[in-house]
């Protein structure tokens, strides 16, 4: 009886196989080697349906060309744009022309967030790159915590893991491991469809040529324009659509569900807000907020509509009572400028022709580039 308890107690000691704890890294392994297999080659080509990539690629490239170019003794002076899509259309051309001494670069990505600039800006600082002004787009729709639809586009293509690593504490858990999962497997970042593929392995008899092909040519000029434009993706600055007010009104309400329903203030990107300016004034740049304008419906909602709470009283407010304030006060307490483009009569470019809701025609540009400039080289 004692024999059969000790070896009852010698067996129940025993370590599991070395394969039951093999057997998971291996299967990760395998899957993460078949993951890259997608992206052999030029595979992804049959099956990627943004160029989003390339406007982050070319700006890790052109913080190298803004440092050389910093350091000729002869240089034009440099007005450094961070911003999303709706900064994205200012011409490099329009500024050199007709401020002689200046010209741009412009860090505007897809969806641009604050986080994005804040890397850079430590960038700059760590390599003391010193442009001569710095602003930054920013807008209510990158700084809600509680979006219907959350977009990771920036965080995903544009955040290296060091930054990550160093400022985890501002990101939610979930933010986190989609972050890790999109980083660690291309196909759950690209999510290919067959219907896709398909479509880009077939030939097109009236271009004469495949949808790949065709992909693989827009690539290529996405990349030279931002090459040559330095960042922008500049469009005819005289086109001023016709406006379809019911088109656009209706696009209004479709992004205020997504983006702005419930609303709350994110203070993860207030945070890189504010060192972001900090940053820019230590560098010695004229530095500021820029709010870029959107359409009427949606000013109108951003100044009616009550989704928010606000934090001391907990009354019900408005995506503007709960944003603005807060953009201002950060501007004030840095010693920035403050350019509101929405509501504010100072910086009106009297220009309302849109795109769409949120999207400035590019007929627009000229007076809100003007704008901008204006308060670079006060």
């Amino acid at each position: 009886m004692k024999n059969q308890e000790q070896a009852h107690e010698s067996s129940s000691g025993k370590r599991p196989p070395l394969g039951l704890f093999l057997f998971p890294v291996l299967v990760f392994a395998l899957a993460f080697l078949v993951d890259k297999a997608f992206f052999i080659g030029r595979i992804e080509d049959y099956f990627l349906t943004t160029a989003s990539f390339l406007n982050f690629d070319h700006k890790e490239a052109m913080l190298d060309e803004l440092e050389d170019h910093l350091k000729k003794p002869d240089h034009l002076k440099a007005l450094v744009l961070f911003g999303n899509s709706r900064t994205m259309s200012f011409s490099r051309e329009y500024i050199e022309e007709r401020y002689p001494g200046w010209t741009l670069f412009n860090f505007s990505v897809p969806g641009g967030t604050t986080d994005y600039f804040y890397y850079f800006m430590k960038e700059f600082r760590r390599r003391d790159i010193r442009p001569e002004a710095i602003y930054f787009a920013v807008t209510p729709q990158g700084m809600n915590a509680t979006p219907a639809v959350a977009l990771d586009e920036v965080m995903v293509f544009g955040l290296p893991p060091s930054f990550l690593a160093t400022e985890f504490r501002y990101y939610s858990l979930d933010e986190l491991t989609n972050y890790i999962a999109k980083k660690a497997f291309l196909v759950y970042r690209y999510r290919p469809k067959m219907k896709t593929i398909e479509w880009r392995m077939s030939y097109n008899e009236q271009t004469k040529e495949r949808p790949v092909d065709a992909f693989r040519k827009m690539l290529e000029q996405t990349g030279q324009s931002l090459t040559k434009h330095r960042g922008s993706v500049p469009y005819d600055l005289d086109v001023k659509p016709a406006q379809d007010e019911a088109a656009i009104q209706a696009n209004a309400v479709s992004i205020w569900k997504d983006a702005f329903t419930p609303f709350r203030l994110h203070e993860g990107q207030v945070h890189f807000t504010e060192e972001s300016l900090k940053i820019a004034k230590e560098l010695g740049a004229k530095t500021g907020l820029v709010w870029p304008r959107v359409s009427a419906p949606l000013r109108h909602l951003k100044e009616t509509e009550k989704v928010a709470i606000d934090p001391v009283t907990h009354e019900p407010i408005t995506v503007r009572a709960a944003w603005e304030p807060v953009m201002k006060r950060l501007t004030e307490e840095t010693g920035a400028s403050w350019m509101d483009f929405n509501y504010d009569p100072a910086f009106d470019p009297h220009c309302d022709f849109f795109f769409d809701a949120s999207h400035m025609a590019s007929g627009c540009f000229r007076p809100f580039m003007d704008g901008v400039m204006a308060e670079a080289m006060k």
